[in-house]
Parts: structure tokens; sequence; C-alpha cells
């Protein structure tokens, strides 16, 4: 039986300012809750909660999720036991009754098996996944809620989410206690890469502090909502994909359809006039079309491209074997260039 917990470490952080978001939250030996500082905002989908109030609401429904593979280390913590055994470990949360459990799609790559511990009452269950997107990097679970107590989270508005609010990242790592911290939003619409060599669009980037075994933890807005699924992949500390991909995503699972999502195999970054290519990657779309490194992508399809940002998400719009037409500026020439879209890959080829 393991004994209750005296302290929650609730790390601190805001954005700039130097202004604190919140302070410890500790509990007495009573076992009630004090918070010594509160600093969360008021925000337009539901009443103010502080930090402390928002913990209690929401620490019984994160989970601890431990994963084992044969395939060697996985992406996210991996711990080989010397029989070939790798361990990866992340968090997740409670999405309804039925037993569904949200995280991230790194933390259960390539697993044999998969267990979910429900710290606050003792309980460690087998889950097995009911679907998954690796260009989103969200999972589903499903345990059995015989005997559990699940209390669900609430998915919020992330398009309301603006650069500065004030948000919770709470996840289970060890599977004893949940674990938070504190901060704000820095930026919307970020990208990030993740294992395979995709990049995840339309990400957050916060300061709240994202401890290890995080991943697939709960981004919360001031009102408790769920606002994003925290990420700690390419050795990000502050980064989670909007609860509305999630919802998106879920949806998509829910009603048994095969995600599948064009692929141009192009990576750039921005430069006057358009998006630079730095990579084109092998045998790829772009790369049969005769798109070369260094070429500027100026529009795709009429409209203008600034970032890999814009490119991905007018890719986005269409079907593998769909065309698109590129306008690219190549040493001072004018051209386009007309790619058919293929099926994303699991993995990308190295450039």
């Amino acid at each position: 039986m393991r004994s209750r917990q005296v302290a929650v470490p609730l790390v601190a952080a805001a954005l700039g300012s130097g202004i604190t978001a919140a302070a410890m939250v500790t509990r007495d030996e009573s076992g009630q809750s004090i918070a010594r500082e509160q600093g969360l905002v008021t925000v337009s989908q539901g009443a103010r909660l502080n930090a402390d109030e928002i913990y209690e609401k929401v620490a019984p429904s994160v989970v601890s999720v431990s994963a084992n593979t044969v395939n060697g280390p996985s992406a996210f913590d991996a711990q080989a036991d010397g029989s070939q055994l790798a361990v990866s470990t992340g968090s997740g949360f409670v999405l309804d009754s039925d037993g569904r459990i949200l995280t991230s799609a790194h933390v259960i790559s390539g697993v044999t098996s998969v267990q979910v511990t429900f710290a606050d009452q003792q309980r460690i269950v087998e889950a097995h996944v009911l679907g998954k997107d690796e260009e989103s990097d969200i999972a589903v679970l499903a345990v059995d809620p015989e005997g559990l107590d699940l209390r669900p989270l609430e998915l919020g508005d992330s398009g309301s989410v603006r650069p500065g609010d004030q948000v919770m990242a709470v996840g289970n790592p060890t599977g004893v206690r949940a674990t938070a911290g504190t901060g704000r939003i820095a930026a919307t619409g970020q990208s990030v890469e993740a294992p395979g060599g995709y990049l995840i669009d339309d990400v957050f980037a916060s300061d709240a502090v994202i401890e290890p075994a995080s991943s697939g933890g709960p981004l919360l807005a001031a009102d408790g909502r769920v606002v994003g699924i925290t990420s700690r992949i390419a050795g990000s500390t502050g980064f989670a994909v909007p609860s509305n991909t999630a919802r998106d995503v879920l949806g998509r699972i829910e009603h048994g359809a095969t995600i599948v999502r064009p692929y141009i195999g192009i990576n750039g970054s921005p430069t006057s006039g358009g998006l630079q290519v730095t990579d084109v990657y092998p045998d790829g779309p772009a790369d049969r079309s005769g798109v070369q490194v260094d070429d500027v992508i100026e529009t795709i399809d009429d409209r203008p491209v600034s970032s890999l940002t814009d490119l991905l998400s007018e890719v986005d719009r269409h079907a593998p074997g769909d065309s698109v037409t590129l306008s690219v500026l190549r040493n001072g020439t004018r051209g386009d260039v007309t790619v058919l879209l293929a099926e994303r890959p699991a993995t990308l080829a190295a450039g």
C-alpha cells in the first residue's frame, strides 16, 4: 500500500514578464490542499479556477502509461532491461466513462503491450490501442472500466487559445502521483519534428514545464478544460497538440476510419519571397517531380507560401493521388512544377 503523498510538485514558470503564474501546491497532514499563491486567470469558456482547484480537479484523471516493445528502445524514455525488451513511459488522461484514454502516439509506438496506472486508486490495468495518428501524435487507448472510478476530462476549444494565455501541464510520470507545471502559451501555429522524421504542425509552444515521461498528459486552460496534449518529443519541454486536432482524430478513430494523409516529401525554411527547400526526400513526390534543394516555393495552387506550415496546410486539403502546382524560383528563373501527392509512408528516408 502506497502512503499518502504530502507534497505535490508544481513548477511555476512565466513567459517574459517575470510574474509567477502559480506556486507550490501542498497538502497538510489531514490531506487538505493549500494553494499558497494563485495566478491563473479567467477565460471565456468557463469560471475562474485557481492553480490548486485545477490540480484537484484533474489529477485523478491523469494516468501513467507504460508500453512494452521488443523492437528496441522507443523514441521516448526507453530503457532496455537486458533481454531486448524495452519499456517506454508517458502519461495520458481519461476521456470518458467507457474507459478511453488519450495519450501521445510516440509513447505507444511499436508496442506489444500497454499498462495504465491510476495512481489515486492504486490500480494497474491492461490497455489496448484503439487507434493512433503518428502525424498528429495522438493515440487512443481503452481499458476495462469495470471497478474503476473514471473521471473524464473535458476537451475545450483550442481555437480560442492565444499567446500569453496561462496554462497548466499535468502528467503522471511515475504512476505514484501527478505532477504539474504552470506557464503561458508562448506561440501558436508552431511545428515540431516527430519520431519518423515528420513535422507535427499547428502545435502550441509553452513555457510550462513538462517533465520526462509526461508526454500525453493534458494542457489545461484556466477553466480546467483540456486545450492541448503535451509532448516532449525532439527534446522539447513545451509543446502541445491542440485539443481540436485531438477531437478530429478521435472522431475518425471512433468511426473506424483509417487515417490516410497526403505526402509531398519536402522540408524547408522561410526566406524572402517564399519557402526555401532544405530537404527533398528520396523517391518522394517532390523528388519525382524534379523539385530541388534551394528551390524557393512561392505559391502552391496560386496560394502564397511563406512557411512550411503554409505549404503543408494546403497539402492537407488534398488526398493522396491529387496533384498540386508549385510556383518555383530556381537560379533566378520562375517555373511551375506539378507534384502528384502520395500516401504518407510510415517513416521518412534519410535525405
